[in-house]
């Protein structure tokens, strides 16, 4: 049974995804820059869910998620993250 854009498990984990993002100051997996979460959802920098394994190529809707901007997600379509350049945690010097 396929899973839809408005089925309620997806919605939950795109919701949970965002207030995570939120909470927690995360950028957008793609680009690195932060999100103004009072963005209208049609605005190119607005947050959106990006799929890890995009659906286009056989990933589910219910897989697993990242935050990215509307225009990152939408640039990268069904590209694999191999070929993109993707923002890492830093590396930090201190070792504890």
């Amino acid at each position: 049974m396929p899973v839809y854009r408005n089925d309620r498990t997806y919605v939950a984990k795109r919701d949970a995804l965002k207030r995570q993002a939120r909470r927690n100051n995360t950028p957008c997996h793609l680009c690195g820059k932060p999100f103004d979460f009072n963005l209208p959802w049609k605005h190119p920098m607005s947050f959106t869910a990006d799929h890890l394994t995009p659906v286009g190529v056989g990933g589910s809707m219910t897989g697993p998620l990242a935050p990215a901007h509307r225009s990152c997600n939408s640039r990268r379509g069904v590209k694999d993250l191999d070929g993109l350049t993707r923002v890492e945690k830093p590396k930090t010097s201190r070792q504890w």
